[in-house]
């Protein structure tokens, strides 16, 4: 759980200009971590999670697996940040475009970043501007399709 808050920290520091909010609920099982805003006004919601890229469906309770399921059909801004335990790389999923309910499913990130590196990926993500990134490390910067840091 400690690697966890580690993680909530960066998201409130790397993303700090979407605002988030920490969320504890014992009301509804499985809801998300953090609500976002992004700058079209738009709601984000974002469940954080620290272990193996392979093991990202095993470390999702049937609870958060079911909300990913039943809401991402609803909404397009539901998210999972992925702090890879083993090396210095977060990954971004979106909901949406997985099926939670398979048990031998493979997760595509849609953006990748380095812990003390540019979040810029992640963030075009997020403000949905372009859908999809491509992220090089070029001198120790990733960067966006349109150039941006």
């Amino acid at each position: 759980m400690a690697s966890e808050k580690n993680l909530y920290k960066m998201v409130k520091e790397k993303l700090k200009e979407f605002h988030p909010i920490r969320i504890e609920t014992s009301t509804i099982n499985g809801f998300p971590d953090f609500i976002l805003f992004n700058k079209s006004k738009e709601v984000l919601f974002i469940e954080c999670k620290v272990c193996e890229s392979s093991k990202l469906l095993q470390s999702l309770s049937p609870h958060q697996k079911s909300f990913h399921h039943k809401y991402s059909e609803i909404m397009k801004g539901l998210f999972i940040l992925q702090r890879v335990a083993s090396s210095r790389e977060v990954f971004l999923y979106r909901s949406q475009e997985s099926n939670f309910l398979l048990q031998k499913t493979e997760l595509f990130p849609c953006a990748r970043a380095e812990v003390g590196g540019s979040w810029c990926a992640i963030k075009t993500q997020l403000e949905n501007n372009p859908q999809y990134v491509v992220c090089q490390n070029t001198i120790n910067e990733p960067r966006s399709e349109n150039g941006e840091k």
